[in-house]
């Protein structure tokens, strides 16, 4: 009995010691599950201290994730094979999220990998609200929608596995690869407060939890280990990480890694780091010198800008801290601007050094946050052994390896650089670089060790490994630009990758360009705007019937079966080539009323653009580059091209020159019927000059229509003819015409010669005017506007001509009739010297002296002068005129009153014309702006 007393006091002794080792302020015991990597089922922590009986209550606890599982399930509480989602807790790649009971509060909260995270769960039973929170601040908060019941206490809690029956029926897709530690439950709900300073370590970790970290017992199985850790470095941990390039490298290539890798050269921030750094490496360094010198590693500074002024390489900052030097600084002087760590007889000494590329050393890089490197290419699918994300891992046979995110590494292995599954370490994949010192990263030819993703074991395919991430492009050599620099017209990369292969279009397996493509919506005919630009009237020819323009007709629609990549706001940059042209499906336009077979073509000067409209999404990893996705449904293509074509129009010519023309374009899809596709109207403008030579270019209509069973677009232009030219040639000329035929009512009344010669005239001159215009018209069967001018102008100076012959033929008739019988008579009763007066223009008084020619008068005043008292005969001192029957005669017997009624009748029916005629005229082009 004694010794069996003996035996317990020494146990309950060792476990105080144990627990006051574990309560150490300083140190901390940590719990290790799958420490290599790889998924197992079998790798659990299960909680041998009984569990509590909780209503409201809250976890907290500490973690460093080194790798997610497809569920990364933490913590799992189970109390039967019935109940074993009781409480759960997963810390996935797609979120944090928490089980109680069969109730979920999802998150898309993400936990980083390789970082102490401080996480706390917090659930007030009454309310039925949890809380999350992450590094002592709230991430998330809400209800379950259903209260839940208490969690009853004595069943099975287990760290790194998801049961799926009491205490078993583990699988290694949901367990847990990381560090656990500081996992203490309070039966009740902690305020923010206290949960931040358990964050930050500034209050006693456990306190008065109802399971505390520091004294449950647990029982491993599987991958899982202890470890002890300072409290300092759970508490404050450093985001900053550094990695150590074993490769000797001049400067620029060691930079370019740094950068390619998502870091910069390092350069020590104080005496810690600078130490670690020299520790670190001191093994390697011979190896990293060449054997040749003391300086063996690059660091990331130069005072190239001002002389004894060192700054950050890459950022351009003065540094805060310098490390000791070798003597009492740099000397070298203006040639030495480079930056050295020293060993040998200067162990983790500085030195400048020239910036020569015949130095290469080894390159210690820097992190200031972790670095994601991905793998994109076609062995990179949804169901690829490979993981998509790495990051740099511990070094493998020298070199820093690449750890997967889930379950794949990357390392080096007899000078060649092996992919390999965690979960099949049969399935690989290698590159041998072809020189010493080479990395991975950029685009490299990948050759396949199994079957991956519909990929045949031996094949070669590219795979890219970089940092670039969302909305960047990497370059061949692993340098990062923004995805928008892509396919540009602008080389960003050193090696003009980003300029190469510039396809925008995804054409799917199966595509048919003989196909068209399916409607967005289901049941109703494909839709294809119709936008046409008409640039020139370069030939209007009113004689002919006919015009030719110079249009751009676009036409615009969405084929849902592509994906375009990398569209441009700038759309002049998302132009297909050629052969991608010929790739798709493109409608097909007849120009029905053009003369001639013409119908849209792919011909020389052709265009089909991607029109951006729809967001972008990031392409899948699998794929061979970065790209831009834009989908079919929510983007267009544009097909465009310039054609010159000749029309026929039926000009309407009544009203010319005054007249405005309307022409129509017709377009017809024949591509297929309209219950299939139809061409809707967009827009139709005319960006040429507006005004002609011969007419102003006026509105622009666009509308549809069907032409038997397919859709038309019909394109009308208005002409307005500018009619300021027939002002000047022909109407004033006509008007002045007709003035001088109206003038010879004022000529000398006894010139006949002369005023017929100038009616006439003016007569054929006007008649030339009429052939003249009507040569250089269509010939129509109706009247147009300048012709009943013409006519009428025709008729005006006939008219003329013809009163001016009555006028002097009625005179004539007039006096021959009169002087035969006044000689007769006097003749007969008169004896003497009686002369009858002569042709000319004078009258003679017979029975006085005569009168001189300045006495002569025409007349009315003939009557008055030129009476004479005849004696003799019978009718002896009777008064008789010489030209009784002549007093509306000239002094030469002209129709004096018909020409003084000619001068007023002409000129009146002439105006009156013009009032109708100019009204007719002006209606036409009124509010046309026509000149």
């Amino acid at each position: 009995m004694a010794s069996s007393s003996t035996f317990r006091a020494l146990c309950s002794l060792l476990l105080l010691l144990l627990s006051f080792h574990r309560g150490n302020a300083d140190e901390v015991e940590v719990l290790v599950l799958q420490e290599s990597g790889a998924p197992s089922s079998t790798s659990h922590a299960r909680l041998a201290t009984p569990f509590p009986q909780l209503l409201s209550f809250s976890l907290c606890y500490r973690i460093r994730l080194q790798r997610f599982r497809e569920e990364s399930t933490l913590v799992s509480y189970a109390l039967s094979d019935d109940q074993d989602n009781e409480f759960r807790i997963d810390h996935r790649d797609t979120g944090y999220l928490v089980a109680l009971q069969g109730h979920w509060a999802i998150t898309a909260l993400r936990t980083p990998l390789r970082q102490w995270m401080h996480f706390c769960f917090s659930y007030n039973f009454d309310q039925s609200a949890w809380v999350i929170y992450m590094d002592g601040e709230m991430q998330a908060r809400s209800n379950f929608s259903s209260p839940t019941t208490p969690l009853l206490a004595n069943g099975a809690f287990v760290i790194g596995q998801e049961q799926d029956s009491f205490g078993g029926g583990f699988q290694r897709d949901q367990s847990f690869c990381g560090e656990v530690t500081h996992l203490n439950i309070w039966s009740r709900v902690l305020d923010a407060k206290k949960i931040a300073r358990l964050a930050k370590c500034s209050e006693e970790y456990h306190g008065d939890a109802v399971l505390r970290w520091s004294s449950a017992s647990w029982e491993t199985s599987g991958e899982t280990s202890w470890k002890t850790l300072l409290q300092e470095d759970l508490c404050l941990p450093s985001v900053r990480t550094f990695s150590i390039f074993p490769k000797r490298l001049s400067l620029r290539p060691a930079t370019h890694l740094c950068r390619v890798v998502g870091g910069d050269v390092m350069v020590p921030a104080n005496e810690e780091e600078n130490r670690w750094l020299y520790n670190t490496t001191k093994d390697i360094a011979f190896d990293c010198s060449g054997g040749v010198s003391s300086a063996y590693l690059w660091l990331g500074a130069t005072d190239e800008g001002v002389e004894g002024q060192w700054a950050s390489i890459s950022s351009g900052r003065p540094l805060e801290w310098q490390g000791p030097w070798r003597g009492a600084g740099p000397n070298g002087g203006n040639e030495e601007n480079c930056l050295v760590m020293l060993t040998g007889k200067f162990p983790g000494r500085w030195s400048d050094i020239a910036c020569l590329d015949t130095y290469s050393f080894c390159v210690p890089c820097e992190f200031s946050r972790p670095a994601t490197i991905f793998l994109k290419g076609p062995a990179v699918c949804s169901s690829s052994p490979f993981n998509h994300q790495y990051y740099l891992g511990d070094e493998r046979e020298g070199v820093p390896s690449l750890v997967g995110f889930f379950h794949s590494d990357i390392f080096m292995k007899n000078e060649t650089w092996i992919m390999q599954s965690l979960k099949d370490p049969t399935v690989t994949a290698w590159w041998t670089p072809a020189k010493d010192g080479l990395y991975p990263f950029g685009t490299r030819q990948w050759t396949l060790g199994s079957d991956v993703c519909n990929l045949r074991s031996g094949a070669r395919v590219n795979l890219t490994l970089s940092v670039c991430g969302e909305g960047e492009f990497t370059c061949a050599d692993g340098i990062c630009i923004d995805l928008d620099k892509r396919c540009d017209l602008r080389v960003d990369c050193l090696d003009q990758s980003d300029e190469m292969a510039c396809s925008l279009v995804d054409i799917p397996v199966g595509y048919r360009t003989f196909i068209p493509p399916p409607p967005p919506v289901p049941g109703e005919p494909l839709r294809i705007t119709f936008d046409v630009n008409v640039i020139a009237f370069p030939n209007i020819a009113t004689q002919d019937l006919t015009f030719t323009a110079t249009l751009l007709p676009t036409l615009r629609w969405q084929d849902t079966r592509l994906n375009f990549l990398n569209l441009k706001a700038d759309r002049t940059l998302n132009l297909l080539s050629r052969e991608a042209s010929a790739s798709i499906w493109t409608p097909r336009v007849f120009f029905s009323n053009a003369q001639g077979n013409l119908f849209t073509n792919l011909g020389e000067g052709s265009r089909v653009e991607c029109v951006r409209e729809g967001p972008p999404t990031p392409g899948a990893p699998s794929l061979p580059e970065e790209v831009n996705v834009f989908k079919g449904y929510e983007n267009s293509l544009e097909m465009s091209q310039l054609y010159t074509a000749t029309y026929s129009c039926d000009f309407l010519l009544a009203m010319f020159p005054f007249d405005s023309q309307e022409c129509s374009l017709n377009f017809t899809l024949v591509s297929a019927a309209s219950t299939y596709m139809v061409l809707e109207p967009g827009l139709s403008l005319y960006s040429g000059p507006t005004f002609l030579i011969e007419y102003q270019i006026g509105t622009t209509t666009i509308s549809s229509s069907n032409e038997g069973e397919f859709s038309v677009i019909q394109v009308k232009v208005r002409f307005y003819r500018r009619y300021t030219f027939y002002l000047l040639t022909l109407y004033i000329p006509t008007v002045l015409l007709i003035l001088i035929a109206y003038a010879t009512f004022f000529f000398n009344p006894d010139d006949f010669n002369s005023r017929v010669v100038v009616a006439v005239t003016s007569l054929l001159v006007l008649t030339s005017l009429l052939t003249q215009t009507s040569n250089a018209l269509p010939k129509t069967s109706y009247f147009k506007l300048i012709d009943i001018w013409l006519f009428v102008s025709i008729v005006i100076i006939f008219l003329v001509i013809l009163l001016q012959t009555l006028v002097n033929f009625s005179v004539q008739k007039t006096r021959s009739n009169t002087a035969d019988s006044f000689i007769g008579r006097l003749m007969n009763r008169i004896t003497g010297p009686r002369v009858l007066a002569s042709k000319n223009t004078r009258v003679i008084n017979i029975a006085g002296p005569p009168r001189s020619s300045s006495s002569i008068v025409w007349g009315d005043e003939v009557s008055k002068t030129s009476t004479r008292t005849i004696r003799g005969g019978q009718e002896e001192g009777k008064k008789i005129r010489d030209t009784a029957d002549l007093k509306d005669q000239g002094p030469d017997g002209v129709n004096m009153a018909l020409m003084v009624k000619s001068r007023i009748v002409v000129p009146l029916i002439y105006l009156v014309f013009n009032l109708c005629y100019w009204g007719v005229a002006f209606r036409c082009v009124e509010g046309k702006g026509v000149i």
